[in-house]
């Protein structure tokens, strides 16, 4: 089954917001969070110098309805902080992942440390990969079967999500994804991907 999320975690247009874990649960979809720390504070935001909901708030709430959580590390000082809310609250259907190449303290579960794939690559000791096509394109049917058979779960961020583009370029690029094998999306129309893998969507 095809495993969904939303971007930013996107709700009546606003990102990165606690208001929109209730929703989430029930639509089953899990939800990206840009996560970020100052003044002693885990806050959820994509831009440092705007200052989201934060994270303990969400995780309170997430603690109660059990939604997958993909958590972009986006600082390395914000990596302790993280694992000590999640462990507060007992919250264990996440994983953590960050395009900087972060080393990772021993607080963190190793299985909990998603690896961030941009290209083709050979030697990839992560079993859950986030991936993106944004340098090339190198999805392939074979790559994704290659990497199945070494047992990795595959997420990859839908078009929309890293350019511009049309309705028409994003439902072609769903199909394309689907067809490979790959195990999620992350999508900025998560109430469309459902549909669309469904086939209800005309």
């Amino acid at each position: 089954m095809l495993q969904i999320f939303s971007h930013r975690a996107i709700f009546n247009g606003i990102e990165n917001s606690v208001k929109s874990i209730p929703y989430y649960k029930k639509l089953g979809v899990g939800i990206e969070l840009d996560l970020r720390y100052n003044n002693n504070e885990v806050y959820v935001s994509h831009d440092p110098t705007n200052k989201g909901d934060l994270f303990e708030e969400i995780c309170e709430k997430c603690g109660k309805a059990d939604i997958k959580m993909a958590l972009h590390i986006k600082e390395r000082k914000t990596i302790n902080p993280v694992i000590k809310i999640l462990k507060k609250y007992s919250i264990t259907n996440y994983f953590l992942f960050d395009t900087e190449n972060f080393e990772y303290s021993k607080l963190v579960d190793k299985t909990k440390i998603a690896g961030y794939v941009s290209k083709k690559e050979k030697n990839i000791k992560e079993k859950i990969l986030w991936c993106d096509e944004i340098q090339n394109k190198w999805y392939s049917k074979k790559i994704i079967k290659n990497l199945h058979q070494k047992n990795k779960l595959i997420y990859v961020m839908s078009l929309e999500v890293v350019e511009k583009c049309d309705e028409k370029s994003i439902y072609l690029e769903w199909e394309r994804l689907v067809n490979l094998g790959v195990d999620g999306i992350c999508t900025k129309y998560p109430e469309k991907l459902i549909k669309f893998a469904k086939g209800d969507l005309n």
